[in-house]
């Protein structure tokens, strides 16, 4: 089989495959946003408070 008939029999199966995708609704995106947004913000600040409190900690010991 050549390349190019190769190409398209993949090509094909992309477009059966991509008509059996179930996508999401506006609503369901929307909230997966927020909930990505809300947990970058959480661990942001944890990730700030661990650092303060070792570098506090670390000039108390030097």
């Amino acid at each position: 089989m050549s390349r190019v008939a190769e190409m398209r029999k993949f090509m094909g199966e992309v477009k059966v495959e991509a008509k059996k995708v179930t996508w999401p609704e506006r609503r369901e995106t929307m909230q997966a946003t927020l909930m990505v947004f809300v947990m970058v913000i959480f661990i942001a600040l944890f990730l700030w408070l661990v650092d303060s409190a070792l570098s506090w900690l670390v000039q108390q010991v030097i």
